[in-house]
């Protein structure tokens, strides 16, 4: 092994952590799915979470970083656990039609037993302004779509009939932006119909 490597090796046990798999392990069981939450915690955010154990670093990109470190989410999540979130703009799309006031509605919405997105096999995070940093989030008006007049249902039916679409698998295509076949849908249409309008004349 080189010696700068012995070295490192050294520094670590002067240090008194634990292997790095062993920390991994308990750090797993606090369930923490992004680095900004560890570092809210490291910095006693969350007080009702039990502390961490004094061999285990609030550092570990820095103490296990030539001894198995992998990234944050393989430090906070076990792999098998790790879940395969809908795209930002798909699950923007169907948040809108949820037609929630503010952040407080959501977490009301996300954390039912069976929210409704799993029907339509979507996967949102609960945290979508953490997982879709860099892929398209900008903020919680955005999210919810507060800034867009959309259309009432008469006038959104008007428009969905002049596209003049042969099928359910038509608009899911079409709003999925699929422009050289059926062009552009308006950000001001609802994505979900059927759910946005749910209580206001929605019929199929």
């Amino acid at each position: 092994m080189p010696s700068d490597q012995l070295n490192l090796w050294e520094n670590q046990k002067d240090d008194k952590w634990l292997p790095f798999n062993d920390a991994r392990e308990i750090v797993r069981t606090y369930g923490f799915e992004y680095k900004e939450e560890w570092e809210a915690f490291v910095n006693g955010k969350f007080t009702l979470k039990e502390s961490l154990p004094s061999n285990v670093p609030d550092r570990p990109n820095e103490v296990y970083k030539h001894f198995g470190w992998k990234g944050w989410k393989d430090w906070l999540i076990d792999p098998k656990l790790q879940k395969l979130y809908t795209i930002f703009f798909e699950a923007r799309e169907f948040v809108r039609c949820l037609r929630l006031k503010n952040k407080s509605y959501w977490v009301e919405y996300i954390n039912q037993e069976n929210p409704i997105h799993l029907k339509f096999n979507l996967c949102i995070p609960e945290k979508p302004n953490l997982e879709y940093q860099n892929k398209g989030w900008k903020d919680w008006n955005d999210w919810f779509g507060k800034n867009i007049e959309f259309k009432d249902f008469s006038s959104t039916r008007k428009f969905v009939r002049s596209l003049k679409l042969k099928s359910v698998a038509d608009w899911k295509i079409y709003c999925k932006g699929k422009p050289e076949k059926f062009g552009k849908k308006p950000k001001n249409i609802f994505a979900y119909p059927e759910i946005a309008y749910k209580n206001k004349r929605w019929e199929s």
